[in-house]
């Protein structure tokens, strides 16, 4: 046995390569036996060996990888490998020929192809292992010869091929193919009875999927069934044209390059439902592995998991995770298609089909009541919250049970849906008119307390100077950056809901949020934008104290910015609707308000007009200028 030289050159510190001082070549990573020259047709048994060991261990990228070089060791051309099996050399012992020169195939092939086609479904790789299964079978017909109308170990490869047809979800090419492979062999024969075991399997397939449960499926769903044909003809239909035609139809800018992208937006109540479907589909077909499914799901996007500083090994966890999740659900495709959730939905039903009604309305009931008592709970802790004067903590409450609880029952479990949400938006409207209330032992008349006047604090400067031993710099930046980033995820979630939203009153407690958020961060163009649009939107609902509290809201705007005219109209508004809720505590306030404002207007119009005054510049009268001509004229004169 010869050792190869190139092996050799790498062990010696690379040859003449190394001795000139050359850089040598890392040596491939391969088996220790394959630093031994070995013929072709000996290497392929061992590659192929290699295969089996590999899927033993469920390694099975690897083990596809060593079959396919057990299949290519002796194809390689006859200048590159003088020994090969296909090209035979006369003092080769016949034991070693395994390949046919006249057919170019070598005998063992098939079994390569048939471990392989193996590998592949168990990885749901149903159409490659087909063609894998169908390749061997061709080949075992060429290297074989048929011995009294039977091959020896043919029965494999063949059910093999029946069985990857099976998983590409051919049900009737699958029964075809086992009744026209199954005549090669005795009826009586434990062969046979193989055969006759999968024709069951797949009788039973077609009455689970075209059975007597299939009828009241179509009938429930021959709506949506309608519409998917309809769209698969459109589909089929389809003309593609170039984009500027179709723009040009549309009377629009032909010269657009890129499509605006409509963003598919769902209720919250249509994303649970489908959770819910989905959670339900999962459990169906793989049990309680459905948790670990779910989990692997949530693995493909987790930052922890797939930590985009770690180069090295995200690239292989995100391939891993993306590659088995992508097994499973093929798998579950399968599942679903010899096994459709009608059949096992009516299945489950079919001989208590009036017990499982009243086990459903029993349950209906059972959320209804349950609903009713959480919902008796919530309204107790809006109240006491409200009496609280927690005005910040009502509202992330109320935000809270609104887009997370109710937003997902519907009329059935939550009948006095439309009842609760009136009572806890209105509990809500009234903590914010409480607050408007003067404080104790403050001069109003000093300029530096008017904002006080209208519940706003003093902004404080920060100190952001560097100083040794002082804070942190950085850890203040880092807050403020995670404050503006929770703002912004709070913006989106209620324009999010402001877009699924089905009552008015919602909506202008939405807008009004949003406006309250823009305000904050002092953007109060959008503020003022989105306060007139809740004030709107609280008159289509006929609710007083939530256009009292939009309009209030303008009102703090223009305070802000010393709009005192628009202050003016605005407060006016606001007594106004002060009086048609009959409160007189309001109308005192506003009525202070509404003087300390018109102090200030008086103040200002007197200072622009002091201002006018000095900046005048003084005007000769015309009998003073003619006096004046008149005058120098004589003096030239004389």
């Amino acid at each position: 046995m010869a050792v190869s030289g190139e092996t050799v050159g790498l062990a010696g510190g690379g040859g003449a390569a190394g001795a000139a001082g050359g850089v040598g070549k890392l040596a491939p990573e391969a088996f220790a036996w394959q630093h031994i020259d070995w013929p072709p047709c000996v290497q392929a048994p061992l590659f192929m060996d290699w295969g089996k060991y590999y899927s033993r261990r469920l390694l099975n990228s690897k083990a596809i990888e060593c079959y396919g070089r057990a299949l290519a060791v002796c194809k390689e051309e006859p200048q590159k490998q003088k020994r090969s099996c296909k090209y035979p050399s006369p003092e080769m012992p016949a034991s070693i020929r395994n390949c046919t020169i006249e057919q170019g195939v070598c005998r063992n092939d098939y079994t390569a192809l048939f471990h392989r086609s193996l590998c592949q479904r168990s990885i749901a790789q149903s159409e490659r292992a087909f063609e894998d299964a169908t390749r061997a079978k061709d080949m075992m017909w060429l290297a074989q010869k048929q011995v009294d109308n039977n091959v020896v170990g043919s029965a494999d490869v063949l059910i093999a091929e029946c069985d990857a047809l099976f998983d590409c979800n051919e049900f009737e090419e699958t029964l075809r193919t086992l009744h026209t492979e199954a005549r090669f062999y005795n009826p009586a024969s434990q062969m046979q009875r193989r055969f006759d075991v999968r024709k069951k399997k797949i009788t039973g397939v077609f009455e689970d999927t075209v059975g007597a449960t299939l009828g009241p499926f179509l009938q429930q769903n021959s709506a949506a069934i309608d519409e998917v044909l309809r769209r698969r003809q459109e589909l089929a239909a389809f003309v593609p044209r170039p984009l500027w035609k179709k723009l040009k139809e549309q009377q629009q800018c032909d010269v657009q390059s890129v499509l605006e992208r409509k963003i598919e937006t769902l209720t919250s109540l249509e994303r649970a439902r489908r959770r819910a479907s989905k959670s339900f589909y999962n459990h169906q077909y793989l049990g309680r592995s459905a948790v670990d499914v779910a989990l692997l799901q949530q693995l493909r996007s987790n930052q922890i998991f797939l930590n985009p500083l770690m180069h090295g090994t995200t690239p292989y966890l995100r391939q891993l995770s993306g590659e088995q999740y992508g097994i499973v659900r093929k798998f579950m495709k399968m599942m679903h298609a010899r096994n459709p959730l009608y059949n096992s939905k009516t299945a489950k039903c079919q001989s208590t089909s009036e017990r499982c009604e009243r086990s459903r309305e029993r349950y209906l009931f059972h959320v209804e009541y349950q609903t009713r008592r959480d919902c008796v709970r919530m309204l107790r802790d809006v109240r006491q919250l409200r009496a609280a004067g927690n005005v910040e903590g009502l509202t992330n409450y109320i935000e809270h049970i609104m887009s997370k609880i109710i937003d997902l029952k519907t009329h059935r479990t939550l009948p006095w849906k439309w009842e609760f949400v009136n009572d806890v938006y209105n509990t809500l409207a009234l903590a914010h008119v409480d607050q408007c209330a003067l404080p104790a032992n403050v001069d109003f008349l000093n300029p530096k307390n008017r904002l006080l006047l209208y519940l706003l604090q003093p902004e404080r400067a920060k100190d952001m100077t560097v100083s040794f031993g002082g804070p942190n710099l950085y850890m203040e930046i880092k807050k403020e950056e995670a404050r503006q980033n929770r703002s912004n995820q709070k913006m989106d979630q209620l324009e999010e809901r402001l877009r699924n939203s089905r009552y008015p009153i919602e909506r202008a407690y939405l807008r009004f949020e949003l406006a309250r958020g823009h305000f904050k961060e002092f953007r109060f163009d959008k503020s003022l934008v989105l306060a007139r649009s809740a004030f709107n939107e609280a008159r289509s609902c006929n609710s007083l104290i939530w256009r009292y509290n939009s309009i209030f809201l303008v009102c703090q705007v223009h305070a802000v910015l010393s709009r005192f005219e628009r202050l003016k109209e605005s407060l006016a508004k606001a007594s106004q609707l002060a009086k048609e809720l009959k409160s007189t505590k309001l109308m005192a306030y506003l009525a202070i308000c509404n003087t300390i404002n018109e102090n200030d207007l008086n103040l200002r119009k007197l200072r622009h007009s002091e201002q006018s005054l000095r900046s005048k510049p003084r005007k000769r009268t015309i009998s003073a200028v003619s006096s004046l001509h008149s005058l120098s004229n004589n003096n030239a004169y004389s």
